[in-house]
């Protein structure tokens, strides 16, 4: 009996096809952008953004990229991002809304993640790319501004913007997001 058992656990794990995440449907039934479009940065390439007010204060946020990855939170993965006592914080934002230090993601060409930026007062903050390991160099780094409605190749320079305590549209998670690709795709 138990040799039967086994023969069976054998035979139903040698039909069992492996899970990719290609058979995962999206919005309304269809595959999800990321699984029809070729994955062209490699996994465990990586990307840090800076978030600086001066040589002393500064935080960042580290992606890392897989393409078997979720774009949720997961805790085998990922690194959620807590708060400190710096002068200013900065945390991509996983698709189910956490604050993450370190954000494991599948790459597709124009994706794009939110960031959560604060200052502690009034200032002039910049946002940089601290580290691009593994990223073809003709995969733009956009930032784009929605207070400001500006966006930048961070690839090619800083991005400068102020925070404004007094008004709250000036900095959290709504005002910057991170978009990987072609310009036109944001």
């Amino acid at each position: 009996m138990k040799a039967f058992a086994l023969f069976c656990l054998l035979l139903a794990l040698s039909c069992c096809k492996k899970f990719d995440g290609q058979d995962m449907p999206g919005p309304q039934g269809k595959k999800p952008v990321w699984a029809s479009q070729p994955d062209t940065i490699p996994d465990n390439a990586a990307l840090s953004l800076r978030l600086v007010e001066d040589s002393t204060d500064y935080d960042e946020t580290l992606f890392v990229f897989d393409h078997k990855a979720s774009v949720a939170f997961s805790n085998a993965n990922d690194a959620r991002y807590f708060p400190g006592f710096g002068k200013v914080s900065l945390a991509s934002i996983s698709s189910d809304g956490k604050d993450m230090a370190i954000y494991s993601l599948p790459y597709a060409a124009g994706m794009s993640v939110n960031l959560d930026v604060h200052g502690r007062r009034d200032d002039a903050l910049s946002l940089q790319i601290r580290r691009k390991t593994g990223i073809p160099q003709d995969i733009p780094v956009w930032v784009k501004d929605h207070y400001t409605g500006d966006s930048l190749d961070l690839c090619k320079g800083a991005y400068s913007f102020r925070v404004v305590k007094a008004d709250t549209n000036s900095f959290g998670s709504k005002r910057l997001r991170v978009v990987l690709g072609n310009k036109r795709s944001h």
